[in-house]
């Protein structure tokens, strides 16, 4: 399970979470939606670790990110929406680098990847350097090393962007099987057919607050979208709040 508790982080002038609160259980697989400038990558990094709020806390597997990073950090999985790779390494040399970090064992790693690796087509670019990966070929190793530890919480920013249609579905199905076993998922988008295809439960952040959460249909109730998409429904949400319902992000 994840959780951001009361966060608020300042860029300089700029209020990117203000008193943000989320929560997202076992098994769950929830979007994070929301307009340009929102939040959504400050808090999905506060999350992470990478940034440090100014207030708040953020929690991972009731693991404090603050106070207990290590722990915390063993159950997570990250992705960015712009991977920092190794790039003169080649594609099983970095997995290996990031199963070193974790302590996996030599003779569990290739039954950790092998699936991820089939998965995505990724089976003849592995002893390729990856500076020679195209951007969608960068993507789909960072999916996998955020995979390979088998991590109980996964954090991913935009993690459709970049893959071919033939791997969204890929990210899909490995996605529904890990929220299977009881793992937590937070991602994203700014693709809504995406988010509604993945998740079950979304939460809309705007102005660096979390105005609204829960399934789908929770969410229509708030709204007259009645059996609308899920893109009318979040225009409407954020329309509430006097804001253009532009999707994207800033921060």
């Amino acid at each position: 399970m994840l959780e951001l508790v009361s966060v608020s982080k300042k860029y300089q002038s700029a209020e990117a979470l203000n008193c943000a609160s989320l929560m997202v259980g076992q098994g769950r697989i929830t979007a994070l939606l929301g307009p340009n400038g929102a939040g959504k990558t400050t808090a999905i990094k506060v999350l992470a670790g990478l940034v440090s709020p100014d207030s708040g806390d953020a929690f991972i597997c009731n693991y404090s990110i603050s106070k207990e990073p290590v722990q915390a950090k063993n159950n997570l999985g990250y992705l960015s929406d712009s991977p920092m790779l190794f790039e003169y390494l080649s594609g099983i040399d970095y997995l290996n680098f990031v199963m070193d970090i974790f302590h996996i064992p030599q003779n569990e790693r290739q039954s950790r990847v092998e699936k991820y690796i089939d998965a995505f087509g990724m089976g003849g670019y592995m002893l390729k350097q990856i500076s020679g990966y195209s951007l969608g070929s960068k993507k789909k190793i960072a999916l996998i090393a955020a995979l390979c530890h088998k991590p109980k919480v996964l954090l991913l920013d935009e993690p459709a962007s970049g893959l071919d249609p033939k791997s969204i579905k890929a990210l899909r199905d490995i996605l529904t099987n890990y929220a299977r076993k009881g793992n937590t998922v937070l991602f994203s988008t700014h693709i809504l057919e995406i988010a509604e295809k993945m998740c079950g439960t979304a939460a809309i952040i705007s102005n660096g607050r979390v105005i609204a959460e829960g399934t789908f249909s929770e969410l229509r109730a708030k709204t007259s979208a009645g059996s609308a998409s899920l893109e009318d429904v979040f225009l409407q949400i954020t329309a509430m709040e006097g804001l253009p319902g532009e999707i994207g992000a800033l921060y």
